[in-house]
Protein backbone atom coordinates (compact mmCIF):
# COMPACT_ATOMS: atom_id res chain seq x y z
CA UNK A 1 0.00 0.00 0.00
CA UNK A 2 2.82 2.37 0.87
CA UNK A 3 4.55 1.66 -2.44
CA UNK A 4 1.29 2.36 -4.27
CA UNK A 5 0.81 5.60 -2.35
CA UNK A 6 4.40 6.57 -3.09
CA UNK A 7 3.92 6.02 -6.81
CA UNK A 8 0.59 7.84 -6.83
CA UNK A 9 2.09 10.86 -5.03
CA UNK A 10 5.03 10.96 -7.43
CA UNK A 11 2.62 10.92 -10.39
CA UNK A 12 0.52 13.74 -8.93
CA UNK A 13 3.53 15.92 -8.22
CA UNK A 14 4.96 15.24 -11.68
CA UNK A 15 1.62 16.20 -13.22
CA UNK A 16 1.59 19.54 -11.42
CA UNK A 17 5.20 20.16 -12.41
CA UNK A 18 4.40 19.58 -16.09
CA UNK A 19 1.26 21.73 -15.78
CA UNK A 20 3.35 24.56 -14.31
CA UNK A 21 5.81 24.46 -17.18
CA UNK A 22 3.13 24.26 -19.89
CA UNK A 23 1.02 27.07 -18.42
CA UNK A 24 4.03 29.37 -18.32
CA UNK A 25 4.71 29.08 -22.06
CA UNK A 26 4.02 32.16 -24.19
CA UNK A 27 3.15 31.46 -27.85
CA UNK A 28 5.07 33.34 -30.56
CA UNK A 29 1.91 35.08 -31.72
CA UNK A 30 1.87 37.04 -28.45
CA UNK A 31 5.39 38.41 -28.80
CA UNK A 32 6.00 38.75 -32.56
CA UNK A 33 5.55 42.31 -33.78
CA UNK A 34 3.68 43.32 -36.95
CA UNK A 35 2.31 39.91 -37.87
CA UNK A 36 0.50 39.65 -41.17
CA UNK A 37 -3.22 40.31 -40.81
CA UNK A 38 -4.10 38.80 -44.19
CA UNK A 39 -5.80 35.39 -43.94
CA UNK A 40 -3.71 32.52 -45.23
CA UNK A 41 -0.48 34.51 -45.44
CA UNK A 42 2.59 32.41 -44.74
CA UNK A 43 5.71 34.53 -44.18
CA UNK A 44 8.04 31.74 -45.33
CA UNK A 45 6.29 31.71 -48.70
CA UNK A 46 6.22 35.49 -49.11
CA UNK A 47 9.83 36.19 -48.17
CA UNK A 48 11.09 36.25 -51.77
CA UNK A 49 7.93 37.60 -53.40
CA UNK A 50 8.60 40.54 -55.70
CA UNK A 51 5.40 42.37 -54.81
CA UNK A 52 5.04 44.17 -51.50
CA UNK A 53 2.20 45.43 -49.32
CA UNK A 54 1.74 49.10 -48.58
CA UNK A 55 -0.09 50.92 -45.80
CA UNK A 56 -1.32 54.50 -45.54
CA UNK A 57 0.59 55.62 -42.47
CA UNK A 58 0.04 59.28 -43.27
CA UNK A 59 2.38 62.02 -42.06
CA UNK A 60 3.00 63.56 -38.69
CA UNK A 61 0.33 66.18 -38.03
CA UNK A 62 1.91 67.71 -34.92
CA UNK A 63 1.04 71.38 -34.44
CA UNK A 64 3.55 73.65 -32.72
CA UNK A 65 2.53 74.51 -29.19
CA UNK A 66 3.36 76.91 -26.39
CA UNK A 67 6.82 76.30 -24.84
CA UNK A 68 8.08 74.30 -27.81
CA UNK A 69 11.80 75.01 -28.24
CA UNK A 70 12.86 75.52 -31.85
CA UNK A 71 16.26 75.59 -33.46
CA UNK A 72 16.10 78.09 -36.34
CA UNK A 73 18.41 77.96 -39.35
CA UNK A 74 18.20 80.40 -42.27
CA UNK A 75 20.09 79.76 -45.53
CA UNK A 76 20.32 82.41 -48.23
CA UNK A 77 22.09 83.51 -51.42
CA UNK A 78 22.83 86.85 -49.82
CA UNK A 79 26.61 87.27 -49.26
CA UNK A 80 27.75 86.83 -45.67
CA UNK A 81 28.82 90.46 -45.48
CA UNK A 82 25.23 91.63 -45.97
CA UNK A 83 23.56 88.98 -43.81
CA UNK A 84 22.36 90.79 -40.65
CA UNK A 85 21.91 87.51 -38.74
CA UNK A 86 25.70 87.05 -38.62
CA UNK A 87 25.88 89.77 -35.98
CA UNK A 88 22.42 89.31 -34.45
CA UNK A 89 22.67 85.58 -33.72
CA UNK A 90 25.18 83.29 -35.40
CA UNK A 91 23.22 80.19 -34.37
CA UNK A 92 20.64 81.10 -36.99
CA UNK A 93 23.19 80.91 -39.81
CA UNK A 94 23.95 77.33 -40.96
CA UNK A 95 27.58 76.31 -40.86
CA UNK A 96 28.77 79.22 -38.72
CA UNK A 97 30.84 78.15 -35.73
CA UNK A 98 29.33 79.19 -32.41
CA UNK A 99 31.14 81.74 -30.28
CA UNK A 100 33.42 83.45 -32.83
CA UNK A 101 32.15 86.99 -32.59
CA UNK A 102 28.98 88.94 -32.31
CA UNK A 103 26.40 89.10 -29.53
CA UNK A 104 24.47 85.83 -29.26
CA UNK A 105 20.91 86.42 -28.20
CA UNK A 106 20.21 82.80 -27.30
CA UNK A 107 22.42 79.76 -27.73
CA UNK A 108 19.83 76.98 -27.52
CA UNK A 109 16.94 77.86 -29.76
CA UNK A 110 13.80 79.91 -29.27
CA UNK A 111 10.71 79.18 -27.20
CA UNK A 112 7.18 79.74 -28.44
CA UNK A 113 5.60 82.19 -26.00
CA UNK A 114 2.11 81.81 -24.44
CA UNK A 115 0.60 83.75 -27.36
CA UNK A 116 2.12 81.43 -29.96
CA UNK A 117 4.90 83.78 -31.11
CA UNK A 118 8.63 83.30 -31.67
CA UNK A 119 10.75 86.31 -30.75
CA UNK A 120 13.53 86.30 -33.36
CA UNK A 121 16.39 88.76 -33.89
CA UNK A 122 15.86 91.22 -36.75
CA UNK A 123 12.46 89.64 -37.57
CA UNK A 124 10.74 90.37 -34.28
CA UNK A 125 7.67 88.40 -33.27
CA UNK A 126 6.48 85.75 -35.72
CA UNK A 127 3.34 83.74 -35.01
CA UNK A 128 3.88 79.98 -35.44
CA UNK A 129 1.62 78.47 -32.76
CA UNK A 130 -0.86 75.97 -34.16
CA UNK A 131 1.17 75.49 -37.37
CA UNK A 132 2.98 72.41 -38.59
CA UNK A 133 6.78 72.55 -38.88
CA UNK A 134 6.48 73.02 -42.66
CA UNK A 135 3.92 75.82 -42.33
CA UNK A 136 6.04 77.58 -39.71
CA UNK A 137 9.10 77.37 -41.99
CA UNK A 138 7.15 78.99 -44.83
CA UNK A 139 5.77 81.68 -42.52
CA UNK A 140 9.22 82.67 -41.25
CA UNK A 141 10.68 82.50 -44.78
CA UNK A 142 8.08 85.02 -45.99
CA UNK A 143 9.23 87.48 -43.30
CA UNK A 144 12.93 86.83 -43.99
CA UNK A 145 12.42 87.74 -47.67
CA UNK A 146 12.39 91.39 -46.60
CA UNK A 147 16.05 91.10 -45.63
CA UNK A 148 17.61 88.22 -47.58
CA UNK A 149 17.56 86.84 -51.11
CA UNK A 150 15.74 83.54 -51.64
CA UNK A 151 15.88 82.41 -48.01
CA UNK A 152 15.33 78.82 -46.91
CA UNK A 153 14.24 78.27 -43.30
CA UNK A 154 14.68 75.02 -41.43
CA UNK A 155 13.20 74.41 -37.98
CA UNK A 156 13.95 71.60 -35.57
CA UNK A 157 12.17 70.73 -32.33
CA UNK A 158 14.77 70.69 -29.56
CA UNK A 159 12.40 69.52 -26.83
CA UNK A 160 10.91 66.49 -28.62
CA UNK A 161 11.21 63.95 -25.83
CA UNK A 162 9.19 60.88 -24.92
CA UNK A 163 9.17 58.78 -21.75
CA UNK A 164 9.05 54.99 -22.02
CA UNK A 165 8.02 52.90 -19.04
CA UNK A 166 7.01 49.35 -18.20
CA UNK A 167 8.26 46.11 -19.69
CA UNK A 168 11.10 47.46 -21.83
CA UNK A 169 14.85 46.84 -21.70
CA UNK A 170 15.70 50.35 -20.55
CA UNK A 171 13.10 52.70 -19.09
CA UNK A 172 13.76 56.41 -19.41
CA UNK A 173 13.14 59.67 -21.20
CA UNK A 174 14.55 59.89 -24.72
CA UNK A 175 15.13 62.77 -27.11
CA UNK A 176 14.08 62.44 -30.74
CA UNK A 177 16.79 63.19 -33.27
CA UNK A 178 14.31 64.64 -35.75
CA UNK A 179 10.97 66.42 -35.96
CA UNK A 180 9.11 63.11 -36.23
CA UNK A 181 9.23 59.96 -34.16
CA UNK A 182 7.19 56.77 -34.48
CA UNK A 183 6.17 54.47 -31.65
CA UNK A 184 8.31 51.70 -33.14
CA UNK A 185 11.36 53.96 -33.19
CA UNK A 186 10.74 55.03 -29.60
CA UNK A 187 10.57 51.42 -28.41
CA UNK A 188 13.80 50.69 -30.27
CA UNK A 189 15.47 53.55 -28.39
CA UNK A 190 14.46 51.83 -25.14
CA UNK A 191 15.93 48.53 -26.31
CA UNK A 192 12.56 47.09 -27.29
CA UNK A 193 10.00 45.28 -25.16
CA UNK A 194 11.41 42.59 -22.89
CA UNK A 195 10.13 39.01 -22.71
CA UNK A 196 7.35 40.05 -20.32
CA UNK A 197 5.96 42.92 -22.43
CA UNK A 198 2.40 42.79 -23.77
CA UNK A 199 2.64 44.37 -27.23
CA UNK A 200 -1.10 44.06 -27.84
CA UNK A 201 -1.97 46.84 -25.39
CA UNK A 202 0.81 49.43 -25.53
CA UNK A 203 -0.45 52.59 -23.86
CA UNK A 204 0.21 56.13 -25.14
CA UNK A 205 -0.48 58.91 -22.63
CA UNK A 206 -0.74 62.36 -24.23
CA UNK A 207 -1.51 65.71 -22.64
CA UNK A 208 -3.32 68.39 -24.60
CA UNK A 209 -4.17 71.60 -22.81
CA UNK A 210 -5.86 70.78 -19.52
CA UNK A 211 -6.78 67.23 -20.62
CA UNK A 212 -4.83 63.99 -20.69
CA UNK A 213 -5.72 61.35 -23.26
CA UNK A 214 -4.89 57.65 -23.22
CA UNK A 215 -4.62 55.68 -26.47
CA UNK A 216 -3.89 51.99 -27.02
CA UNK A 217 -1.86 50.45 -29.82
CA UNK A 218 -1.65 46.80 -30.85
CA UNK A 219 1.84 46.22 -32.25
CA UNK A 220 1.30 42.54 -32.94
CA UNK A 221 -0.37 43.03 -36.33
CA UNK A 222 0.47 44.98 -39.47
CA UNK A 223 -2.81 46.84 -39.08
CA UNK A 224 -0.99 49.06 -36.59
CA UNK A 225 0.79 50.68 -39.55
CA UNK A 226 -2.56 52.34 -40.40
CA UNK A 227 -3.08 53.53 -36.82
CA UNK A 228 -3.58 57.25 -36.09
CA UNK A 229 -1.03 56.73 -33.30
CA UNK A 230 1.77 55.65 -35.62
CA UNK A 231 3.55 58.96 -34.98
CA UNK A 232 4.27 60.26 -31.49
CA UNK A 233 4.12 63.82 -30.22
CA UNK A 234 6.48 65.65 -27.85
CA UNK A 235 6.07 64.67 -24.18
CA UNK A 236 4.15 61.47 -24.94
CA UNK A 237 4.48 58.76 -22.30
CA UNK A 238 4.66 55.16 -23.55
CA UNK A 239 3.72 52.34 -21.17
CA UNK A 240 4.29 48.69 -22.11
CA UNK A 241 2.17 46.54 -19.75
CA UNK A 242 3.20 43.05 -18.60
CA UNK A 243 1.86 39.79 -19.97
CA UNK A 244 -0.48 37.83 -17.73
CA UNK A 245 2.19 35.13 -17.48
CA UNK A 246 4.77 37.62 -16.14
CA UNK A 247 4.57 36.60 -12.49
CA UNK A 248 4.80 32.92 -13.36
CA UNK A 249 7.60 33.44 -15.88
CA UNK A 250 9.63 35.66 -13.60
CA UNK A 251 9.50 33.30 -10.66
CA UNK A 252 9.25 30.00 -12.56
CA UNK A 253 12.85 28.89 -12.03
CA UNK A 254 12.86 29.30 -8.23
CA UNK A 255 9.35 27.80 -8.06
CA UNK A 256 10.42 24.75 -10.06
CA UNK A 257 13.52 24.34 -7.88
CA UNK A 258 11.40 24.56 -4.74
CA UNK A 259 8.85 22.09 -6.13
CA UNK A 260 11.56 19.65 -7.23
CA UNK A 261 13.19 19.82 -3.79
CA UNK A 262 9.84 19.22 -2.11
CA UNK A 263 9.07 16.25 -4.39
CA UNK A 264 12.47 14.71 -3.69
CA UNK A 265 12.05 15.19 0.05
CA UNK A 266 8.55 13.68 0.14
CA UNK A 267 9.57 10.73 -2.05
CA UNK A 268 12.61 10.09 0.15
CA UNK A 269 10.52 10.13 3.33
CA UNK A 270 7.91 7.79 1.85
CA UNK A 271 10.64 5.47 0.59
CA UNK A 272 12.15 5.24 4.08
CA UNK A 273 8.75 4.60 5.61
CA UNK A 274 7.99 1.90 3.06
CA UNK A 275 11.21 0.07 3.96
CA UNK A 276 10.28 0.00 7.63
Amino acid sequence: NRSLALGLLACILSFFLVLLVVSSCVPNRKITMLQSSRPGDKPELNANRLSSWSYETGVSAYLLNVNDLLDVKISTLTPTLYNPFNDADRTIVPGVVYGQSGALVQSQGYYIDPDGFLELPILGRVHVGGLTIEQAQDTIANVVKKYLEKPVVRLKLLNFRVSILGEVRSEGTYMAGDNTLTLLQALAMAGGADEFGDLSKVKIVRQSGDKTFVFYANLLTEDYLKSPYFFLEPNDVIVVPPLKQRSLLKYMSPNISLLATTVSLVVSILAILSIK
